[in-house]
C-alpha cells in the first residue's frame, strides 16, 4: 500500500500531466490550418513577386532600348505605357513582399507553437512516468 506522501506526490504529478497534456492541445489547435493557410499564402505572393520582378525588368530594358534609339512617333506611346507598367508594377511589388513577410511571420508563430507544443507533450510523458512512479529519481 502506497503511503499518504506517495499519493499527494502520484496526484500531483497527474494534475501536472493534465495541465501539460492541455497546453499540449491548446498549443497544437490549429497549427495544421493555420500552417497550411501560411504557406499556400506565401507560395502565393512569392509567385506574384517573382511575376512582378520579371515584368519590371523586362519593361525597364525596352524601356532603355528606346531611350537609346531615340523616342520617337509611335515608340512614345510604348514608352509611356511601359513606364507605367514599372510604375504599377512596383507598387504592387511592395504590396506583395509585404504579404509575403506576413505569410513567413505566421509560419514562425507555426513553428513556435509547435516547439511549444512538443516541449508540452514531452512534459507530459515526464509527469505521467513520475505518476507511475513518485519516489523515483527520474527528475
Amino acid at each position: 500500500m502506497a503511503s499518504a506522501d506517495e499519493l499527494i506526490l502520484q496526484m500531483q504529478h497527474l494534475a501536472a500531466q493534465a495541465r501539460a497534456q492541455r497546453d499540449a492541445s491548446a498549443s497544437r489547435a490549429g497549427v495544421d490550418r493555420l500552417k497550411s493557410s501560411a504557406q499556400k499564402l506565401a507560395f502565393q505572393k512569392q509567385t506574384e513577386v517573382d511575376t512582378l520582378t520579371a515584368t519590371i525588368d523586362g519593361a525597364e530594358a525596352r524601356i532603355t532600348e528606346l531611350r537609346q534609339g531615340g523616342v520617337q512617333g509611335i515608340e512614345a506611346k510604348e514608352f509611356l505605357a511601359l513606364s507605367n507598367l514599372v510604375d504599377e508594377s512596383k507598387k504592387q511589388l511592395v504590396k506583395a513582399r509585404a504579404q509575403l513577410e506576413f505569410a513567413l511571420d505566421r509560419m514562425e508563430v507555426v513553428e513556435r507553437r509547435e516547439y511549444e507544443a512538443f516541449h508540452a507533450e514531452v512534459r507530459v510523458e515526464h509527469h505521467g512516468s513520475m505518476a507511475d512512479d513518485p519516489l523515483s529519481n527520474k527528475g
